[in-house]
């Protein structure tokens, strides 16, 4: 009785302090995926992991700036520009819709009602802007999230080691070598997704730029190359916000050559790029992912939109590793020629007999050999 209520107090006043917990939560996601990344540059840089963690951050505050100088000013003016200019964006791709189609639409009613939805589903320009003077006053809550994923990198593994407190002594290696399988898949994902953002971004803008000479080229590339983060639905957007602002300056006839230069950077990307140089680190079913981003967004938004492909990827990982397919070990698991139990309780494993006495003068006794005898 008085178990039960403890654990009933002490529900209570988590919910009470619920609002708390989202800051840690997000650094803690942020800590996880970043810390592939830390023990990589710790073990290639001789580092110790505060130091990896100080080079990590450091380099992502040098890049924010130098993009900021680069180019921040020609982003700013062009999404001012493509803000001021969305009423005349619309009435104009309307009116290109209209001539190409023959019918007879009242542009400028039809233009209102498209903005009006837009602004309904996404929020207007001003609420947007206005999100700077929402982060400003969560600056706390910001500031919380920054600390707290660098304590969790920093103090990684006494985290794992508090952890595996509530994992049963038998189960330790198992959780162990999992937990590496799912920090090596994790590794590769969040390199593969930092490389695809840059070479979308470039090659969107080449053609955007050069070919088509959109006027907002530069702010939509970059976006076409933070979409990427977000399977399936990201290019999709991508793809249609290009196509709009094409069509609304150069016309209907545009349009097919944009969506067919975007699938031909997606075949190049899908089909050259991540298979040679990248890799497929997240090897999920195509509705699988669409139904973790679409879990992900109903449960966490936006947020939960960046991290669903990591999660289902270390669920997966989870369940070929405990329910393996028939006739394949766990993923990483070497082969069961010589298996050795690795406790002395419960163990699962066994050793083959060999099937020929070898000569006793041929026997090289080994500290391995003595280690199995004595399993």
């Amino acid at each position: 009785m008085f178990k039960l209520l403890t654990v009933l107090l002490v529900l209570w006043f988590l919910y009470l302090i619920r609002e708390v917990f989202p800051p840690f939560i997000v650094g803690g996601i942020f800590a996880y995926l970043l810390l592939p990344l830390v023990n990589q540059i710790s073990s290639r840089l001789k580092v110790p992991p505060a130091a990896a963690v100080a080079i990590i951050y450091v380099g992502a505050l040098v890049l924010i700036v130098t993009a900021s100088i680069l180019g921040g000013g020609s982003m700013g003016d062009q999404f001012n520009a493509l803000v001021a200019q969305r009423n005349e964006i619309v009435v104009s791709l309307v009116q290109q819709v209209s001539d190409a189609g023959h019918w007879q639409l009242d542009v400028e009613h039809t233009a209102a009602d498209i903005i009006t939805s837009l602004e309904n589903t996404f929020g207007s320009p001003g609420e947007i802007v206005h999100l700077g003077g929402l982060l400003s006053k969560s600056l706390l809550a910001v500031l919380v999230c920054i600390v707290s994923s660098i304590y969790l990198m920093i103090d990684s593994r006494n985290v794992g080691l508090f952890l595996l407190r509530f994992v049963p002594v038998e189960h330790h290696a198992n959780v162990k070598h999992l937990s590496s399988q799912m920090n090596v898949m994790l590794s590769n994902y969040v390199r593969g997704q930092l490389y695809l953002i840059i070479l979308m971004s470039c090659v969107a803008y080449g053609f955007l730029h050069f070919v088509f000479h959109l006027k907002f080229a530069l702010i939509i590339a970059v976006l076409s190359g933070f979409l990427e983060i977000i399977p399936v639905l990201g290019p999709t957007f991508a793809i249609t916000i290009a196509t709009i602002v094409g069509v609304a300056q150069n016309g209907v006839s545009c349009a097919i050559w944009i969506i067919l230069s975007y699938w031909i950077a997606r075949l190049v990307e899908d089909y050259v790029i991540v298979p040679r140089f990248i890799g497929h680190a997240v090897k999920l079913h195509p509705l699988a992912i669409i139904f973790a981003v679409l879990c992900g967004e109903t449960m966490a938004g936006a947020l939960g939109m960046l991290i669903a492909i990591p999660v289902a990827a270390s669920i997966k990982e989870i369940l070929d590793f405990f329910y393996p397919a028939q006739g394949e070990r766990p993923h990483g698991t070497p082969p069961a020629t010589a298996t050795v139990p690795l406790t002395g309780a419960g163990a699962s494993g066994t050793i083959p007999e060999p099937t020929e006495e070898p000569p006793v003068h041929d026997v090289k006794v080994t500290e391995v050999d003595v280690d199995t005898k004595a399993d």
